[in-house]
């Protein structure tokens, strides 16, 4: 009876062990998404620290991403300032559809850095590894996948 309890309890410690997931230091949420044919973890980052903090001294794997959701109004911003890999800043309005696409966008080691900036407001912006926009085709004027995301609360911040 013994070996059987100590054979159960092994078993369990195993099935625990193996779903558990380890997530970055940085907080968000993350979501599932299909892009093309293929599937991303997307970390989705609402508040104003997580979205000033960003990918910063981070990497990213190449089926991850970050996406920024902006409050209402907001014209999305974004610099390369102490990231260590490049990125495709992908611009995406309130019904998931891709308005500009800036592709390869570099790390910034010496201020003053660029800003990659919307040219009206927007809900999201999608960080990808570089490459990956063009890699699967994605254009202005696709429809992403986010129905899901975009039914959540505009952040208020």
């Amino acid at each position: 009876m013994r070996s059987l309890l100590t054979a159960l309890t092994g078993c369990i410690l195993l099935i625990l062990a193996c779903s558990v997931v380890a997530e970055p230091a940085a907080e968000g949420e993350w979501w599932i998404m299909q892009l093309a044919d293929e599937t991303f973890r997307i970390e989705r980052v609402a508040d104003p620290e997580s979205r000033r903090q960003g990918l910063m001294g981070r990497r990213l794997a190449p089926d991850e991403g970050m996406l920024f959701d902006f409050p209402a109004g907001t014209v999305p911003a974004i610099w390369m300032r102490n990231m260590q890999i490049s990125l495709d800043l992908v611009y995406i309005d309130e019904r998931g559809q891709i308005t500009n696409i800036f592709a390869a966008v570099p790390p910034c080691r010496n201020m003053p850095c660029d800003i990659y900036q919307a040219d009206r407001p927007l809900r999201f912006v999608l960080e990808l590894p570089a490459g990956t926009a063009a890699r699967l085709g994605l254009t202005v004027g696709h429809q992403l996948p986010m129905d899901e995301l975009r039914a959540l609360p505009v952040p208020s911040a």
